[in-house]
């Protein structure tokens, strides 16, 4: 099919799009059939589809996965007109796909799925209104963490190697001491994205008093402080918050067998770091924090594992203050 008429999307009752880096396929389902199209991942694509959906007076449930960064065009546009873009998991996608008996895949096919999702799935997430600067933010921190990945897995490989050149009496060329080098220009860089990043992220607060209330809890910095600020204050509860930024632990449990659960390190994995650092932080300089440390130390607990519970009890204070309007109290949070 060529074009969308302006008829066939008033007759959809959801509708799925499947993201790739070139392109979008379009699923939408009406009572009759499921309309098939396919549309370049650009902004001036994506403007021409936003402007026919205005115009049919759509009103239903749009849904595609989260890819990496492929699906920020259209969250972008989508936010600036009154449509329900929601971005889902592909975990999400991934228990639909695998319901069906046929195991066919395809972009018609994943468009298709997303698109039935509107009818059948009733825990999906709020629909996105993401501003320019939060997209440029997302894509930075992805940018950040790709990096991190890269001067992981670079130095650990220069390390191994100049051991094994050490140990068989080898010396090293200019070329490998030039990539070490090279190396150190790109943490040089990286640190100069993160300051630039917390710089945006800072800015683009729009509530300083919530920053200021945050900031009072010990080892939360003026960053972090902009991050929690900006989460969902409309969940049930402080465990979502726990569990956005993957730091709940996942349930191991089949009869009378118990397993040991795990950290799930599904959520916002860029504020999981800054909260395990701010743990860190606040056990260090705070005689609070640093006793409920060394209780969890003392009940056997890990560096890692009662610092992770630390950080935990920092996100759930940051909720409970945000939610009452109040600055810590070390007497009311221990």
């Amino acid at each position: 099919m060529k074009t969308l008429s302006i008829q066939q999307l008033k007759n959809c009752t959801g509708i799925g799009i499947d993201v790739s880096k070139a392109t979008l396929a379009f699923s939408g389902i009406t009572p009759d059939q499921t309309i098939h199209y396919q549309l370049s991942n650009t902004v001036e694509a994506i403007k021409k589809l936003a402007e026919k959906l205005e115009k049919s007076e759509y009103k239903g449930k749009i849904i595609c996965e989260s890819t990496g960064h492929y699906h920020l065009k259209l969250v972008s546009v989508l936010s600036k007109y009154d449509l329900n873009l929601y971005v889902i998991n592909p975990l999400l996608a991934t228990k639909h796909s695998k319901a069906n008996i046929r195991k066919t895949k395809s972009d018609s096919v994943d468009g298709d799925s997303l698109a039935a999702m509107c009818l059948t799935e009733k825990n999906l997430p709020k629909p996105i209104k993401m501003s320019d600067s939060n997209l440029l933010i997302t894509l930075k921190v992805g940018q950040v963490k790709a990096i991190e990945k890269l001067i992981q897995k670079m130095g650990g490989s220069l390390r191994l190697y100049e051991e094994t050149y050490q140990g068989l009496g080898f010396e090293v060329s200019e070329i490998q001491q030039e990539l070490a080098t090279k190396l150190k220009d790109v943490k040089s860089l990286h640190k100069r994205m993160l300051r630039e990043l917390e710089a945006m992220i800072i800015e683009a607060n729009e509530s300083k008093e919530d920053a200021d209330i945050l900031i009072s809890i010990p080892g939360i910095s003026s960053t972090t402080a902009a991050l929690l600020s900006q989460l969902d204050r409309g969940v049930k509860n402080c465990h979502s918050w726990v569990a956005f930024v993957g730091l709940d632990t996942s349930i191991r449990e089949s009869g009378t067998w118990k397993g040991r659960g795990k950290l799930t390190k599904r959520g916002n994995t860029y504020l999981r770091k800054r909260l395990f650092c701010s743990a860190w932080g606040a056990t260090m300089h705070d005689e609070h924090f640093k006793a409920y440390y060394d209780k969890l130390r003392a009940q056997g607990r890990s560096y890692k594992a009662a610092l992770c519970i630390v950080a935990k009890k920092q996100i759930r204070i940051a909720y409970h203050l945000l939610m009452s309007g109040e600055k810590y109290d070390p007497s009311k949070a221990f």
